[in-house]
């Protein structure tokens, strides 16, 4: 049963899904558990972060 929930989330998480929506699913008391988990599943966060921060920058000038 755990690897299906790991599966999950994994997934949720490397599709985009908030992580703060996958730790209440997994039913973390804190996002910090969530975090030490999954973060390394999360490498391009923050490039697509840096990518929408970039147009918006470039759309309001």
């Amino acid at each position: 049963m755990y690897g299906f929930r790991h599966y999950f989330a994994s997934n949720a998480l490397g599709n985009g899904i908030s992580i703060t929506d996958v730790a209440e699913w997994r039913g973390h008391k804190s996002i910090e558990e969530t975090y030490r988990t999954y973060r390394p599943l999360m490498p391009g966060s923050i490039t697509k972060a840096a990518r929408v921060l970039d147009a918006g920058l470039w759309e309001a000038a």
